[in-house]
């Protein structure tokens, strides 16, 4: 009886494991995985970085470098996690390309070094995305990126089934670290779209904030090419405590990064494309105005922009300046943060007006969950319920 209690449990210990895992896609290890699209195959190495104390991977050349494939068996197929989050330090422009699979077919999820969000422009089956200028300021950054919500702003109607390779392009020099998919824990703040102009966060365990907007400024500044020239348009502001002092985070239209403005605010910019929609004009209706935008911000690492020996401790409110909508304001968790369940639980308390959900590999740890593995554990007993009877 023992020995069967035994094995049910550690099944049980396994199944729990794997809804807390999450899949390394690189760790720097090794160059084996990796194909030269365009360059030398020594462009690729596996070098120890003295910043980071690890190894890492290195691009030279300027090349296209790539991990995965596009289908079958050399594809990373991993199809749960909805999260892609990697380390890099870069002083020169780059392309990264997330290939995926989706309900609408093969998608080139593609992020660049400017503030310009393209989405359906310049590439056939892609889908762009501009990280902004900051990333390649040459200190090793991390950027973190929601998949599911990049696509959705191209199109609303698709979604990620699986995330399939991973390109880098450009960038001579470069290095990379710490590739990670995952299903981060969530916390939602409002879910509905609504005209707000503040809203209480409180929130001390997570460093990811999102937010999706739409409607804000005139539809009639927009030049020929599908620009939006209305610097007004909005302001939006997070309200952060930090290991220097409280700081607010503002994040308005353009292409300039204005940063630490007297020593109380950080500025970044967000492109100049990112109100109503207008992107791309000429493109239509490959564009479509009036789009929902998402907008995925690492807190810690816009703060560490301007001040490298600053540190988040607690984002405390959301501030919305313009005339627009805002939904799916929500923070989400980092793939190298250990957060237990009395955890979550302590962030859901700190949190009351709110919505919490802790999930891991695509499937949600929420009370539901663990009462179906409870009694899935349950079950498995019951079943071998001849072998568990104590012999008198």
């Amino acid at each position: 009886m023992l020995e069967r209690i035994k094995n049910i449990t550690i099944l049980f210990i396994i199944f729990i494991g794997y809804l807390n895992a999450k899949v390394v896609i690189e760790d720097g290890k090794g160059v084996d995985r990796w194909k030269v699209v365009v360059g030398e195959e020594g462009d690729i190495k596996s070098v120890f970085d003295d910043e980071l104390n690890s190894t890492v991977i290195e691009f030279l050349g300027g090349g296209s470098y790539k991990l995965g494939a596009t289908q079958k068996d050399k594809a990373l197929n991993i199809k749960n996690e909805k999260f892609i989050s990697w380390q890099m330090s870069v002083e020169i422009p780059y392309t990264i390309y997330i290939i995926a699979n989706t309900k609408f077919g093969l998608r080139y999820i593609f992020y660049v070094s400017t503030h310009s969000r393209g989405l359906k422009h310049g590439l056939e089956n892609g889908i762009h995305h501009g990280l902004g200028e900051n990333t390649i300021s040459g200190r090793w950054i991390r950027v973190t990126r929601d998949l599911q919500r990049d696509i959705k702003d191209a199109e609303p109607e698709n979604s990620l089934i699986a995330i399939n390779g991973f390109i880098f392009n450009g960038g001579n020099g470069a290095r990379l670290d710490n590739l990670i998919a995952y299903t981060p824990k969530e916390i939602t703040y409002l879910s509905e779209p609504k005209k707000i102009s503040y809203l209480d966060i409180n929130n001390s365990k997570f460093k990811i904030f999102q937010w999706s907007f739409k409607g804000f400024g005139n539809a009639r500044i927009i030049d020929t090419r599908g620009v939006v020239e209305d610097p007004k348009a909005f302001e939006f502001i997070i309200g952060v405590d930090t290991k220097k002092g409280k700081r607010e985070l503002l994040y308005t239209l353009g292409t300039t990064n204005l940063g630490l403005i007297d020593n109380k605010t950080i500025h970044h910019a967000l492109g100049d494309d990112r109100t109503i929609g207008a992107v791309w004009v000429e493109d239509y209706p490959r564009n479509k105005l009036g789009l929902w935008q998402g907008v995925t911000r690492d807190l810690n690492e816009d703060i560490k922009d301007f001040e490298i020996d600053n540190s988040l401790v607690k984002v405390l409110y959301f501030k919305v300046k313009g005339d627009g909508k805002v939904r799916d304001v929500k923070m989400f968790s980092s793939p190298d943060d250990d957060i237990n369940a009395t955890e979550m639980n302590s962030t859901q308390t700190e949190d009351s007006n709110s919505t919490c959900k802790s999930s891991q590999s695509g499937i949600a740890i929420d009370k539901t969950t663990i009462y179906m593995i409870v009694a899935l554990y349950i079950i498995l007993l019951i079943h071998n319920r001849e072998d568990l009877v104590w012999e008198k």
